[in-house]
């Protein structure tokens, strides 16, 4: 959502269009999910009332927008049937791009997104300038045991799921250090569900470190899971408080930007 100066101060061949300001509402109007009043939701994004109303008028004729009450508006079923073409990895990837990238140069690493697809990871989204740190690609997949997204996301599985997982296998060690013990990784995924990220100490290359945190729903549901990955070196010297606290705030980030997606995806 914009802010009431990011509008006002807009020039007036700037990006405050008439298109720009009814996506704004739109956007606004679904993250409220209907509590507040136009009028209000025009006042906390400085539209004048009669913009608002025209461009809510032109949004609910599309199917965009209908009311519920006077005044009070909602998704539509225009906007909930695009919705329906696409799921919330592929909404979390376009989202989380540019984020990852700056998340990238800034801590100079490396920055992936992935889902658990089959008990594999399956990587939609990879930044930074270091992409030869590792040999993970967009589209790949790789187990899910031996990374920091992979033991995110199996945190996420429910007890019985986990087990079965557990029960599949055997694991390959990549490195001296990956955990192949079904016991040993259990233990290592309760300790990702108790802390809420996830490190890969080694695990798939013997010179990287990994930090990963998990991409939930409102409800909780967790659909992706993020990673941060750089030199062992690095970190060692570092520590991973700052890396941590740098990618809780891209999943915050990201988190925040699909609260349109799930109003309507419901």
């Amino acid at each position: 959502m914009r802010d009431h100066q990011s509008i006002e101060e807009a020039p007036p061949n700037g990006p405050a269009t008439a298109l720009d300001k009814a996506l704004s509402l739109l956007n606004a109007v679904i993250a409220d999910g209907g509590q507040s009043a136009l009028s209000d939701i025009a006042a906390q994004l400085g539209l004048p009332l009669a913009t608002a109303h025209r461009a809510v008028q032109t949004l609910e004729e599309s199917g965009f927008l209908f009311r519920s009450r006077r005044g009070h508006f909602h998704a539509g079923p225009a906007l909930a049937a695009l919705v329906t073409h696409t799921d919330p990895a592929t909404i979390a990837a376009q989202i989380a791009r540019p984020i990852l990238a700056r998340l990238a140069q800034q801590q100079d690493c490396l920055t992936h997104l992935g889902v658990l697809e089959q008990d594999m990871v399956t990587y939609c989204l990879k930044e930074g300038a270091h992409k030869d740190l590792l040999f993970t690609r967009a589209d790949m997949q790789l187990e899910a045991y031996c990374s920091g997204l992979g033991k995110v996301l199996l945190g996420a599985l429910t007890d019985e799921a986990l087990a079965a997982y557990l029960a599949g296998g055997p694991f390959i060690a990549l490195t001296a250090q990956t955990l192949v013990e079904p016991d040993a990784l259990h233990a290592e995924i309760v300790r990702v569900r108790e802390q809420g990220y996830a490190l890969d100490r080694g695990e798939i290359s013997e010179d990287l470190f990994c930090l990963a945190l998990p991409i939930t729903s409102p409800a909780g549901q967790v659909f992706a899971a993020i990673s941060l990955s750089s030199s062992r070196a690095a970190i060692e010297r570092t520590g991973v408080n700052k890396p941590l606290q740098a990618l809780r705030a891209a999943t915050a980030t990201i988190a925040r930007r699909m609260a349109g997606y799930w109003s309507v995806a419901g």
